[in-house]
């Protein structure tokens, strides 16, 4: 998928040039057969892309969705549902549920308790 939307936008870019194949080899350093099976969509490697993509004036980047804090606070709270719902579960099969504004201080502490843990261990 990944590969294939790098491709449409190379595409784009030759279309948009006027660049043949020939001047895309030359100016990327590999063979024009290596060229024109990328541009006819078989599978090649990130880098062929990469030096197409260099040949072609472009830069392929990966933008992150979400920013590392946030998406680090998403797993403390993913982990501490994980944790208070084991809990729950358990109580529940004694028949010993606890109540939401007790549920709300488990999910407060649990979350407590994992941000202090390493970073790595939150991953788990």
């Amino acid at each position: 998928m990944f590969k294939a939307l790098i491709l449409f936008e190379l595409k784009k870019q030759k279309e948009a040039l006027s660049i043949p194949y020939e001047a895309i080899s030359s100016r990327a350093g590999i063979g024009i057969a290596t060229v024109k099976r990328t541009f006819a969509g078989h599978d090649i490697s990130l880098d062929t892309l990469d030096k197409i993509a260099v040949a072609l004036d472009c830069e392929i980047s990966i933008k992150p969705v979400h920013s590392p804090k946030a998406l680090y606070q998403a797993q403390i709270e993913k982990k501490a549902h994980e944790i208070v719902n084991r809990v729950i579960q358990t109580s529940a099969l004694e028949n010993q549920s606890p109540r939401d504004n007790t549920q709300r201080k488990m999910l407060t502490q649990a979350k407590a308790m994992i941000s202090k843990m390493p970073k790595s261990q939150v991953w788990a």
